[in-house]
């Protein structure tokens, strides 16, 4: 299973080039299985394929949860021999996460994923790095298809894909992960005794899309191969879609974010707490 998985994601990576030789990937760990197992492969077969990679982690500032979060990326990156950056939200924002989504009356997971993809991009191309990969894997596209569509989002879905390539604004994004399973990743963890925290995000079961991908499971188990052929044949409708009519996104004119307005939502968000926009404290190495 170990050996299957490795092989996999290597030929992802090859087959659809998510990455090239000379590219700088900076991998988002947040101390769970998945971006564990997304650094750990880039980290053996790095000098093969070419590239530097470091890990970024972002602080939440959630108590017990963030400090083990923390100290397993902290081991990860030690045995890796990787550097890791830390990102502390709240010397950011001057709270952590959760209080300031409670400011803004919206749901913590909602403020978070906003959170995560503006910083993944933006520290990325601060701090030099080309590429991001994150550890999204076949059960978060089930719960990333089905939320949108239930949401009338239908258009995001045409995002969908294994590597997102880079623009003027954003660096190219990287889903190693993107056709293994859940239950895959944790065994392979396990066998190669790859550093994962223990405890999950108390705020993870409040999150619609977990929800969703936990009813699939009893779909799989009843038609083995279901994840798989759902995210192909969805894949495959949209792709055929016409967007040429979207507008070309604009840089914002706080923080350079991409954004449709002028101001992009992370900025919009600091202005309603009252935190200064475009205002961002670079990363603290500590590995």
């Amino acid at each position: 299973m170990a050996k299957s998985v490795e092989e996999r994601v290597l030929g992802l990576i090859r087959g659809e080039h998510l990455v090239r030789r000379g590219d700088k990937v900076l991998v988002s760990v947040s101390g769970g299985k998945d971006s564990a197992v997304v650094a750990w492969i880039l980290a053996k077969h790095a000098e093969e394929l070419g590239i530097d990679i470091a890990l970024l982690h972002m602080d939440q500032g959630i108590g017990e949860y963030s400090q083990t979060a923390l100290k397993t990326v902290k081991t990860l990156a030690e045995t890796l021999e990787v550097p890791l950056y830390v990102h502390n939200w709240e010397k950011e924002w001057g709270k952590a996460f959760h209080a300031v989504a409670k400011r803004l009356h919206r749901a913590p997971c909602s403020v978070c994923g906003v959170l995560k993809r503006y910083y993944q991009n933006i520290l990325a191309k601060r701090m030099g790095y080309n590429v991001v990969a994150t550890g999204h894997n076949l059960d978060d596209s089930v719960g990333f298809i089905i939320n949108n569509l239930i949401n009338g989002q239908v258009e995001y879905i045409s995002k969908l894909a294994a590597v997102l390539p880079e623009t003027k604004l954003t660096v190219r994004k990287i889903k190693p992960l993107f056709w293994i399973q859940e239950h895959e990743i944790r065994r392979f963890a396990r066998e190669r005794e790859i550093p994962v925290a223990d405890k999950n995000c108390p705020f993870q079961k409040l999150a619609p899309t977990y929800k969703i991908r936990r009813a699939f499971d009893d779909v799989e188990a009843a038609r083995p191969g279901t994840r798989r052929a759902f995210v192909r044949n969805v894949m495959k409708l949209v792709s055929g879609a016409n967007h040429d009519e979207r507008t070309e996104p604009r840089a914002c004119k706080y923080c350079g974010a991409p954004t449709n307005g002028d101001v992009c939502a992370v900025c919009r968000m600091k202005l309603r707490v009252g935190v200064e926009p475009g205002k961002i404290i670079m990363p603290e190495r500590v590995v």
